[in-house]
């Protein structure tokens, strides 16, 4: 066969080749799966036209899936045990123990490189540092930043002639009277937006925490709630749902519950975090709302508030394409991106180039929730633990709490049955974890 033969024949042979080997000799799209545990209509549409946009810059395809949130510790627990995760999650902070434990979760130290300087000291002093402490490694960025408040009916508390002034602040027992001068029943209207399930201990902790000076351990593990000053507090908590402050279906109440019911015109107050603002520029008046500060602690002063953001991404270890994981996640935290993302679901930016935008500003409806970040006398009080507490915050924590409602138990017993449990847990952990703390408060400043 001479040479030009030779080269025909190779040359036909790799045209068939091709032929033979169709779209698949093409170059593959990589494609990522992407879970989202606090799924609305806002946060897809969000979303999936934010991975549209990463498609064409990056070429890297996402597919969006989501779970409701009471299913999604259950629904991952199961993903993770069978090494299906998605290559990029949200999760929330109370389920790290679990996660870093299991090994389901990757550290991204790494990949954060020397681009912390871009980050807001929300996210480097109190997220990772604490992330640090408690497991080893970074394993989550932050989606945006909440700080809690109380949200008031502005319209209720002028026609009460209360005087309440974001900048002056106020204290818990302050903040108690102003939840009974609020309840009118003949009116319809009840202080407070009480949460008696699911959540129902994290901001009755926070109070016991204000008492501790942010702390909930002594250096051994051992609880601090354990006495009859907690005892008292809890009771003064639990009063008002049991005088009357709070609506009597509001003892299975969970977030979704406590918004709409302030936001509808039942409550007067409502704790919770600074995401809840968006909700409140969407359906009400400026008239009809403001924000305080967390109150201040009757013992010493200080604000103890917590500041964390409401979910965070985190690549799965089950990820087989955990470099394009990173990328998707740094484009979700690009500036443009997330403060978009931040004005739609009521969260403050997590990088510093946040510019000048006047939605953050001290005139802004994020005003009071910046000034407590920026305020001197707030102290971030520590969190249930570094172990996994998952199952006790799905069940037991608010279980105990109804028992009391209900008067089914002492106050005295409902507290203890919890705090000793949470107790239990820390001194195995401290145990297991030569060389560990317990953790402590942290200021911002």
């Amino acid at each position: 066969m001479n040479r030009k033969k030779i080269v025909l024949v190779i040359a036909f042979i790799a045209i068939m080749a091709g032929l033979a080997a169709g779209p698949s000799a093409e170059k593959q799209t990589t494609e990522l799966r992407f879970i989202d545990v606090s799924p609305s209509p806002t946060r897809q549409e969000y979303f999936t036209t934010t991975f549209d946009k990463f498609e064409q810059e990056a070429g890297i395809k996402v597919v969006y899936e989501s779970v409701p949130w009471d299913d999604a510790a259950n629904k991952l627990t199961v993903l993770g045990a069978s090494n299906q995760l998605p290559d990029v999650m949200t999760t929330w902070a109370g389920w790290l123990g679990q996660f870093t434990e299991a090994e389901w979760v990757v550290p991204l130290t790494d990949y954060i490189g020397s681009a912390t300087d871009e980050y807001a000291a929300t996210v480097t002093q109190l997220v990772w540092k604490a992330e640090k402490e408690l497991y080893g490694n970074i394993y989550t960025i932050p989606d945006g930043m909440m700080v809690k408040g109380v949200f008031v009916r502005k319209d209720w508390a002028e026609e009460a002639n209360l005087d309440l002034d974001p900048k002056k602040g106020w204290t818990y027992s302050e903040y108690f009277d102003t939840v009974y001068a609020l309840t009118d029943p003949a009116k319809n209207r009840y202080g407070t937006s009480f949460r008696g399930s699911r959540g129902a201990f994290d901001p009755l902790y926070v109070y016991l925490e204000s008492l501790q000076g942010g702390s909930a351990y002594a250096e051994d593990g051992s609880t601090l709630f354990a006495n009859q000053e907690a005892v008292d507090a809890y009771e003064r908590w639990g009063a008002l749902y049991l005088n009357g402050a709070a609506p009597k279906d509001a003892i299975n109440w969970g977030f979704v519950e406590m918004v709409d019911n302030f936001v509808g015109g039942l409550t007067g107050t409502l704790i919770n975090d600074s995401e809840v603002a968006a909700t409140c520029i969407e359906n009400m008046t400026d008239d009809q709302w403001m924000v305080m500060p967390m109150p201040s602690s009757d013992k010493d002063g200080m604000i103890y508030n917590t500041v964390n953001s409401p979910y965070a991404y985190s690549i799965s270890s089950s990820s087989k394409n955990k470099d394009a994981a990173w990328q998707l996640i740094e484009f979700l935290t690009r500036p443009d991106n997330n403060i978009e993302y931040c004005k739609l679901t009521g969260l403050i930016p997590i990088k510093t180039a946040v510019g000048d935008d006047p939605f953050y500003g001290p005139d802004g409806p994020y005003a009071t929730f910046v000034q407590q970040l920026n305020d001197p006398a707030m102290v971030v009080p520590v969190a249930f633990g570094p172990f996994n507490y998952t199952d006790m915050h799905q069940g037991m924590m608010h279980e105990e709490l109804q028992k009391y409602l209900l008067g089914k138990q002492t106050a005295e017993k409902s507290l203890f049955n919890v705090v000793l449990e949470l107790e239990s847990r820390m001194k195995a952990y401290l145990a297991e974890n030569p060389g560990s703390a317990v953790e402590q408060p942290k200021g911002l400043l």
